[in-house]
């Protein structure tokens, strides 16, 4: 399992961490959550495969499609 930040490189800035959890609880995904000793912070984990769904989803849905 892993968070977000792991899957994507960088810290979250645009709230995509919420998307994620709001998805992961809609499809009863399963999650983990890690605190992290440095902060002090708790951070969800997720399994690849569900983070790599998301974002083909959500890439889906920030298309422009054109209606012929």
């Amino acid at each position: 399992m892993m968070s977000l930040y792991d899957y994507q490189g960088h810290a979250d800035k645009d709230g995509t961490g919420l998307k994620v959890n709001a998805y992961a609880i809609l499809t009863n995904q399963p999650y983990k959550k890690r605190l992290l000793e440095f902060n002090g912070m708790e951070v969800f984990l997720y399994r690849k495969e569900f983070l790599d769904e998301y974002f083909k989803v959500q890439e889906i849905f920030n298309q422009e499609l054109i209606a012929e």
